[in-house]
């Protein structure tokens, strides 16, 4: 969670307060007690405020189960990867991810189990989670991974681990769980968020049919 509201609101406070206080020294007016007090009590009361702020919108971004990013301000984010990319000459992967049997675990065991496939999901998404990478929940289902990277064989490992990671989730929990992954890359197959999205998605329902 970011500290922009908080930061913002007791630096707008502080400002004014000290403007205030230099007003009455320069005015010849006499400072109180209360005046000073003023500094640390209304530094606790906007920080509450900024608080409440950061907290707003750092849940207007996040999916409420599984704590990933929604897909709120993505292609924005996926975006400045792209020029980050552009910098430093990496390359920028997109990962579609979706659960195979989901509507089979939901059917037959129960929502609460299918919850919790998702959570477990999101957790090992989350074990490749850097100042490189973010994962999100697309819907449902479904999830997107994006990230920096050298080039295919490093999206090759990634989709091994997360596999991987599946694969201990399904001995985990007594029960099986398959994912089918799709990929794109950028620049190498599109230059566009939508377009990655859209054929990292469409590679994905292609290794579900297979």
């Amino acid at each position: 969670m970011k500290y922009t509201g908080r930061i913002l609101a007791i630096s707008i406070y502080l400002t004014a307060h000290s403007f205030y206080l230099l007003y009455y020294i320069l005015s010849g007016r006499g400072i109180t007690m209360l005046d000073w007090l003023g500094y640390p009590l209304f530094t606790v009361i906007c920080y509450l405020a900024g608080l409440q702020f950061d907290r707003a919108v750092f849940n207007s971004e996040r999916d409420p189960l599984t704590g990933l990013f929604n897909r709120r301000n993505m292609e924005a984010r996926i975006a400045k990867m792209m020029a980050a990319a552009d910098r430093n000459g990496h390359k920028v992967f997109v990962l579609a991810i979706d659960c195979d049997n989901f509507k089979w675990i939901n059917d037959t065991l129960n929502h609460g189990t299918g919850d919790t496939v998702l959570i477990e999901i999101s957790k090992i998404l989350l074990l490749e989670r850097g100042k490189r990478t973010i994962a999100i929940r697309w819907g449902g289902d479904e999830f997107l991974l994006c990230g920096l990277c050298s080039g295919p064989s490093e999206v090759e490992e990634i989709k091994l681990r997360i596999q991987n990671g599946i694969s201990r989730l399904s001995g985990k929990m007594n029960l099986p769980v398959n994912i089918s992954i799709g990929s794109a890359l950028y620049p190498d197959d599109d230059k566009t968020v939508s377009a990655l999205i859209n054929l990292a998605d469409l590679n994905m329902y292609t290794q579900k049919k297979s």
